[in-house]
């Protein structure tokens, strides 16, 4: 069977509103590295359905749902395992009732190219990524938005100074905490739900606490730093795990998205469910 590549580059519009040749590659490759053969894909940001008709053609066997708030300059014909319905990135409960009637039994894959601003991608997912099934892939195209000086909710990347000592760490470094980027930081942070959910993955005790305390201090830190045993004692210590199991119990009723990673290639990002 021919490759999403080569079925989209042979029918190549090179229209500036279509997406790059080369995100059919990244999504390829995270298809194979999942071993996910697809039946069941929904699309949100259709524009002319080129990217539908090339999904149509490299999975026959999936069922499509193609959604977008404006049906114009759309020919499905030849495609009949795809379905295009009308509904805006910003109607939940549309977005719920139309995963909920057309995969009651889960998505498998979800390609998300609306209006690629923060808010409206987090309201995207809030409702839809709850349909994906186990092992299913969830993927955000044009993410670089949130860094166009130009774009409604993006800004400029620029490096943060590092503070000249861990004494004067802040609890929050300046950087995206909203909009397109702040959005995809937080898909990153759902990697991690035992920690979110409870700081006793590690363990809490005195000793813990001294250790901690110890690296905070620099005459200290360059004694550990002559006693590799001592400083193997306290990483040790430190480090012990503790009541895991428990953590991730607390992590699944947390209502946290499980994600088991999240990938950057081009400007796609790429997540895959637990």
């Amino acid at each position: 069977m021919d490759s999403l590549y080569s079925i989209a580059k042979d029918g190549y519009s090179r229209d500036p509103v279509t997406k790059p040749l080369r995100y059919y590659e990244t999504i390829a490759q995270a298809v194979w590295e999942e071993n996910l053969a697809p039946k069941s894909i929904l699309e949100i940001g259709v524009c002319k359905g080129e990217n539908t008709k090339v999904s149509s053609r490299r999975f026959p066997d999936a069922y499509i749902v193609a959604v977008d708030l404006k049906l114009v300059d759309m020919d499905f014909s030849g495609c009949e395992n795809v379905y295009c319905p009308q509904c805006g990135q910003t109607d939940q409960a549309k977005l719920h009732t139309t995963c909920k009637e057309h995969f009651p039994d889960g998505l498998d894959l979800v390609i998300e190219d609306p209006s690629h601003l923060g808010h409206l991608s987090r309201l995207i997912f809030d409702i839809v990524f709850s349909h994906l099934r186990g092992g299913g892939l969830y993927i955000i195209e044009d993410c670089g938005s949130g860094y166009w000086e130009t774009w409604p909710d993006g800004r400029r990347f620029s490096n943060c100074a590092l503070p000249e000592s861990t004494a004067r760490i802040a609890k929050s470094i300046r950087s995206h905490d909203s909009g397109m980027v702040g959005f995809v930081k937080s898909l990153v942070e759902h990697t991690a739900t035992d920690d979110i959910t409870s700081d006793r993955t590690v363990a809490r005790g005195w000793i813990s606490r001294l250790a901690l305390a110890a690296a905070r201090v620099e005459a200290l830190r360059r004694l550990a730093d002559c006693m590799p045993s001592l400083r193997a004692w306290l990483a040790g210590t430190r480090g012990k795990p503790v009541a895991v199991h428990a953590a991730s119990k607390a992590s699944a009723g947390s209502g946290l998205p499980q994600l088991k990673s999240v990938k950057f290639l081009w400007e796609i990002c790429i997540a895959c469910k637990t």
